[in-house]
């Protein structure tokens, strides 16, 4: 196919779209429906694993808690505030994506990890990406570490964590329109002591894992997702804790092929020959993706306790910003009245967004009603369920 093409449509490159316009000349609809489908479960399978290390006290179990969206002491969280030394690989997966999983590795060249066998020892070449995280001093170890991890072509990252500390000094001391200043001397601080050990040319990111939407978080994720590969980079957009309009925006495109891949589901339940199978798969379809979706953009019980619980708001403050019913009142009776307000308007604007997505699927003369209908219904509910994500973050972090 020649060139590969950097052009979207949903989660399909223009070159996939064109192979799936002479897979659908070739073999039919049914062919275009087994793709959609062949692509999407090998996104679902795909893992991302994230290695994280750094001296103790230097905030890394803060950072994986807050890039998994946990606050401290909730179910599944990294125990934070404790000095003692990590003495065996930890694993924390994230409380939403299972195949993402996050590791606290252990310090190299001490007594129990000396630095000949701790490659080996921990598995070193089993993640995906390593995130250093560095106090006021480099150590050797953190040295030795990265050395491993550069024989293995892995990319890795500096963090310098607990930033809000030196903003909260810099306010005692009423300094506080220094900040930038006083931060960018941190940054070259850090960046003297790596040169030092011979890591020339290193961006340090200057975190803070209680405000997560301030200072260099937001920059530190874009450079980390754009490094990934698509389908990691996916999953990783998917595992962001809801901070800014911009992360929404990158889930509701990646939604798009759950939406599709239901449709897909609901085109093979509607080749049934027994009687009523087709309508009521359709339900169970519609009522499993809008669950997730809501899940995704952090609408559901859960998140919204967990956010307000992080910005210090009554939950009930942020559930008001939810302002469609039918979001929070996800059941099967709830979807078939959406079913029943959906008209035959549905399909045609189905169609319409389809040839933008996929666009032999927009093509396809008496395509499937299920399969258009399904997608109509979801696609058209996945602007309210951005709307209300979005409102609810700007409630959630407004001053």
């Amino acid at each position: 196919m020649g060139n590969t093409k950097s052009t979207y449509y949903g989660f399909f490159k223009e070159n996939e779209a064109e192979e799936l316009g002479s897979l659908y000349s070739e073999m039919g609809f049914e062919a275009v429906v087994s793709k959609i489908k062949e692509k999407n479960e090998a996104l679902e399978k795909e893992t991302l694993s994230i290695a994280v290390t750094g001296e103790s006290g230097t905030g890394k179990s803060a950072l994986v808690n807050a890039m998994r969206g946990l606050n401290p002491g909730e179910p599944g969280a990294a125990e934070e505030g404790t000095t003692e030394q990590t003495m065996k690989v930890t694993r924390y997966k994230h409380p939403k994506l299972e195949t993402v999983c996050f590791y606290d590795l252990p310090g190299i060249g001490t007594l129990n990890f000396p630095a000949r066998d701790y490659a080996k020892m921990v598995n070193l070449n089993t993640y995906d990406l390593f995130i250093i995280v560095i106090g006021n001093r480099f150590l050797e170890h953190d040295a030795l570490l990265i050395r491993e991890i550069q024989k293995m072509k892995k990319q890795f990252y500096f963090v310098r964590s607990k930033i809000d500390f030196e903003f909260n000094n810099l306010k005692h001391q009423n300094r506080e329109n220094d900040w930038q200043k006083e931060f960018d001397k941190i940054r070259d601080d850090c960046i003297r002591n790596l040169n030092k050990s011979g890591f020339s040319s290193q961006e340090v990111f200057l975190v803070s894992s209680r405000f997560i939407k301030d200072f260099d978080f937001p920059r530190f994720c874009d450079i980390l997702e754009s490094q990934l590969s698509e389908n990691k980079r996916y999953i990783f957009q998917l595992s962001l804790p809801n901070f800014s309009a911009d992360v929404v925006r990158k889930k509701k495109a990646i939604l798009h092929r759950k939406i599709l891949a239901a449709a897909a589901a609901s085109f093979v339940a509607g080749a049934s020959p027994i009687p009523g199978v087709s309508i009521a798969c359709d339900i169970a379809i519609l009522v499993k993706t809008f669950l997730e979706i809501r899940k995704s953009f952090g609408l559901d019980d859960d998140s919204l306790g967990s956010l307000a619980l992080k910005v210090g708001k009554p939950v009930e403050v942020l559930k008001a910003e939810v302002k469609n019913p039918f979001i929070s009142d996800i059941t099967e009776t709830s979807v078939i009245r959406v079913i029943a307000g959906s008209t035959a308007a549905v399909a045609v604007m189905a169609a319409e967004e389809a040839a933008h997505l996929i666009p032999i699927v927009g093509s396809v003369v008496g395509a499937p009603v299920s399969f258009l209908t399904t997608y109509g219904i979801l696609r058209n509910s996945l602007d309210k369920f951005e709307q209300s994500a979005v409102r609810v973050i700007i409630k959630a972090f407004e001053a």
